[in-house]
This record gives structure tokens, C-alpha cells and sequence, in this order.
């Protein structure tokens, strides 16, 4: 067990090294380096970040927590993402890189802020666009570590007090350091670890369980739905199950940190071969993960839903020589570091930006970092606090926010894209109900979520766009598009 521990801890150091080398550089110079890397990201670190940073805790926590539980039925919500992901490069990485560097925003918010800026509106959608990715990126970043503590605790023997704590702080640190070209190159770092792990990993489960053909049958024989995307269900049931599913994945239309990776790229150029990239790493996260789970079905049986998220872990200590069991566990913990550090990322310049724009106009570069840093740590903190508090499963937290920050910020996105009649009215509404359909649903109708809040959030946006279109401003980007 010391050796996995002084392994991990190597690992960690080096995350640090990387946070402390864009710190000693030209990375803190200016808000828009420290934010998106000078706009100057290139294909293969782009792509892999891309994978990376939305890999986290789902893909080797809830991920195989729901291979182990429903099975293959979650290749619905895979196979949806897969081509959401190849919509999003072929139609909006271009516009929305080509748009953001002219209207220099730096998020998801801020673009929707600043295209809509001098309105009357203006500086109530970045108020309520900062509100709703603060709720949702703090309930994310609380999944991450909830994940990085029971990796620490299942995986290396560390308790998981302790390794909440140790999780958070390392994040924290090298976010604050080296802001986002060390989340960039530590994304690089992680994902091909990630790689590795989700490559080898099930391939030994399955050798372990006898074979290909022994796996099937052994499956079969404890759960015959488990190799069925319709996980036993039938009629209204499996509809609904479906399209909560489907729903589900269409929240990566509006992920801030995959977003901002759009926004940074080097050039338009290189989203082609980009996609290529990530569309292939993220067609393998997103299927072996429900394998690994069915086969701890087979190995680890019997387990609650919360501790069958830990099945990943539980077999690489169990399957692993203990060099190799270090080296994977790294790269699982890797995975959610790296989701963690572009959310604190994410978060940080929202609230940064709202500060200069609402607050203090005339904040230098140098307090505006400063501030983004100081927001990454009580991030941190607030994540910490959920972690400690465990209101769900990580997929369950996940699921939430995921879903929260698709509807809330990708549909608006796309609305002004696309729609040359889309309205600052009906951007805060999109914004509103979204934030408020997220939630509602949540706690109101937890049969239909993730279902509700896309229809409701696209209807309120369509009827408010269509009320107000005629009297949008001529000053307005919208209006000016026209």
C-alpha cells in the first residue's frame, strides 16, 4: 500500500510542478491568458483537454456505477452524446470561436453577456447567468471530490476525510497557479493516463471472469438485462427511460468548460482534425465504462448503488500488480482533477467578470487575477462542504448539473448563433427558466428529469423571441446581425 501512496504522490507533485511553471511565466500577465491561454491552444491539446476535462468522476465512478446497476441501457445516452459532441464541432466551434474573439468574451456567460452588452437588459443577464454556473458549477465541483475522496479511500487506504481534503486543496492549488494553460497540459497529462486505464482495465475484469464468452454468460446469468439497452423495460416505461437518457446527454451542448476550450482554440483551422480526436477518445469513454461495470457485476456482486461506483477501483487494486495499480489509480483520480480544475476555471472568470463589469470597471488586470484566484479557493471550499455533506450519488449531483448547465446556457447559445431574431428578453428568459426548470424539476417531478426543463426552457425562449423581436433596439448585436 505504501508504494501505490508514494506513486500517487508523485503524481500529485508533478500536477504542481505544471501549476508552478505556468505561474513563473507569461500566463499571469494578462486576464485573458490566465483565462483562456492567449487563444492560442493547439489541436492534440485541445482535443484530449476536451476529453479530459468532462471525463471527472462520471466516467469511472458513476459511469460503471450505472454498467454495474442498469447496463448497456446507458449506451442510449452514449451513443446521443457521441453525436452531439460531432455537432458541436461541425457547427458551432467555428462561429462561436470566430464570435467570441470579436466580442473578446472569455466564457459561456460572458459571451452571452457581452453579446448583448449596452442593453437595458444587459447587466441583468450576466447577473443571473453568474447565479445559475455558480449553482451548478459548485454542485459539480462537489461531485469531483466526493469522487476524489472515495478514490483516495477505496484505492490508496487514505480516509476519506483526509483525502477530500487533499483532493480539493491540490485542484485548488495548481488551478490557482497556473489558471488555464496548466489546466490545458495537465488535461494532456491526465488523458492519456485515462487512456490507459480505460483500456487495460476491462480487458483484465474480463480475462478475470474467464473470457469473452464466459463473461456473457456469467452476466446473463446474474442479470439478463444488463446486456440490453432496454434494461428489462417495455412501453411508457422505456420510453421515459429513454428520453431521459437522450435528454441527459443534450446538456453537452451548453458545458462551459468544453465551450471555453471553442473559445481558446489557435485557429478555426484545426477544429476539423480536433473532432477527430475527441469524438474517438470520447466514444471510448462513454461505452467501457458500462462494461467495467457489468463485469463487477460478475466479480463484485451484491453491492448498494453507492458502493458500486466504487467497482473500478475495487479491481484495479484487487487485479493489478501494485507498480501498475498506483500508476491507474492516478490516472482515475487524474480524470476528475481534470474536470475539476476547468470548472474552478470556468467559475472563477464568471465571477471575475461580472465584477469588473457591474462592480469595478476600472479594476486592473493584476486585481482581476487576483480575484480569480481568491473565487477558485472558496469554490473549492464550497465543494469540499458537499463532498462532507454527500446530498446524492456522484451520478445523481452530476446528472443535475449537467443537464442544469445544458439547458440553461447551450440553448441560448445556439438561439444566437442561429436566430438572427432571438432577443435580449428572451436570452434572460432562456436563462431563467432554465435555472429554474432545472431545479423544479428536480424536486417537483424527479419521474420526468431530466426530461422537463428542455421543452419548457425552448417554448418560454421561442414565445418571448417572437413577442419581442420587433422591438429589439437597432444598437443590439442581434439587431445589428440583421
Amino acid at each position: 500500500m505504501f508504494s501505490i501512496q508514494l506513486i500517487f504522490a508523485i503524481y500529485l507533485l508533478v500536477l504542481l510542478l505544471i501549476g508552478g511553471y505556468f505561474f513563473a511565466t507569461t500566463e499571469t500577465k494578462r486576464l485573458s491568458d490566465y483565462m483562456l491561454g492567449g487563444r492560442e491552444v493547439g489541436v492534440w491539446p485541445m482535443a484530449i483537454s476536451d476529453v479530459a476535462s468532462v471525463a471527472s468522476g462520471w466516467t469511472f465512478f458513476a459511469w460503471v456505477g450505472i454498467g454495474y446497476t442498469t447496463g448497456l441501457s446507458g449506451l442510449w445516452f452514449s451513443v446521443t452524446m457521441i453525436i452531439v459532441i460531432a455537432f458541436m464541432y461541425r457547427y458551432v466551434a467555428s462561429p462561436f470561436r470566430r464570435q467570441s474573439e470579436e466580442l473578446g468574451s472569455l466564457t459561456i456567460v460572458d459571451h452571452i453577456a457581452v453579446y448583448f452588452e449596452g442593453e437595458r437588459l444587459g447587466s441583468l443577464i450576466r447577473l443571473v447567468a453568474t447565479i445559475a454556473v455558480v449553482v451548478f458549477m459548485v454542485s459539480y465541483v462537489g461531485s469531483q471530490i466526493i469522487a476524489v475522496g472515495e478514490a483516495m479511500d477505496t484505492g490508496i487506504g487514505i480516509d476519506y476525510t483526509w483525502a477530500v481534503l487533499v483532493g480539493g486543496l491540490i485542484v485548488g492549488i495548481y488551478t490557482v497557479l497556473g489558471g488555464f494553460n496548466a489546466s490545458i497540459w495537465t488535461d494532456v497529462f491526465q488523458g492519456v493516463l485515462i487512456f490507459v486505464a480505460a483500456v487495460t482495465l476491462p480487458v483484465l475484469m474480463v480475462l478475470e471472469i474467464g473470457g469473452w464468452n464466459a463473461f456473457v454468460a456469467e452476466v446473463t446469468a446474474t442479470d439478463a438485462s444488463l446486456l440490453s439497452m432496454t434494461a428489462g423495460e417495455a412501453g411508457t416505461a422505456l420510453l421515459v427511460a429513454t428520453l431521459a437518457w437522450i435528454s441527459f446527454a443534450l446538456g453537452t451542448i451548453g458545458q462551459p468548460q468544453s465551450l471555453m476550450r471553442f473559445q481558446a482554440i489557435d485557429s478555426e483551422r484545426i477544429v476539423s482534425a480536433a473532432s477527430v480526436i475527441t469524438v474517438t477518445f470520447q466514444s471510448l469513454r462513454l461505452t467501457v465504462p458500462l462494461f467495467i461495470g457489468a463485469a463487477g457485476r460478475v466479480l463484485y456482486e451484491g453491492l448498494d448503488p453507492a458502493e458500486a461506483e466504487n467497482v473500478a477501483m475495487m479491481a484495479i487494486v484487487d487485479l493489478f500488480p501494485t507498480l501498475i495499480a498506483g500508476i491507474l489509480l492516478a490516472a482515475i483520480v487524474s480524470a476528475i482533477l481534470s474536470t475539476s480544475d476547468s470548472m474552478l476555471l470556468v467559475t472563477s472568470a464568471d465571477v471575475t467578470r461580472f465584477y469588473e463589469s457591474a462592480i469595478n470597471p476600472d479594476a486592473s488586470e493584476h486585481e482581476l487575477i487576483v480575484l480569480g484566484r481568491a473565487v477558485v479557493g472558496v469554490v473549492v471550499a464550497l465543494g469540499v462542504v458537499i463532498a462532507y455533506t454527500r446530498p446524492g450519488t456522484i451520478f445523481e449531483i452530476i446528472e443535475f448539473a449537467y443537464v442544469g448547465l445544458g439547458v440553461t446556457f447551450g440553448i441560448p447559445l445556439l438561439f444566437i448563433l442561429f436566430w438572427e431574431r432571438t432577443t435580449p428578453e428572451a436570452v434572460l428568459t432562456g436563462l431563467l427558466v432554465g435555472l429554474t426548470s432545472s431545479i423544479g424539476s428536480l424536486y417537483l417531478l424527479p419521474e420526468l428529469d431530466p426530461i422537463t426543463p428542455w421543452p419548457v426552457t425552448i417554448g418560454a425562449m421561442l414565445i418571448v423571441s417572437l413577442l419581442t423581436a420587433d422591438s429589439t433596439p437597432t444598437s443590439s448585436p442581434a439587431a445589428a446581425d440583421d
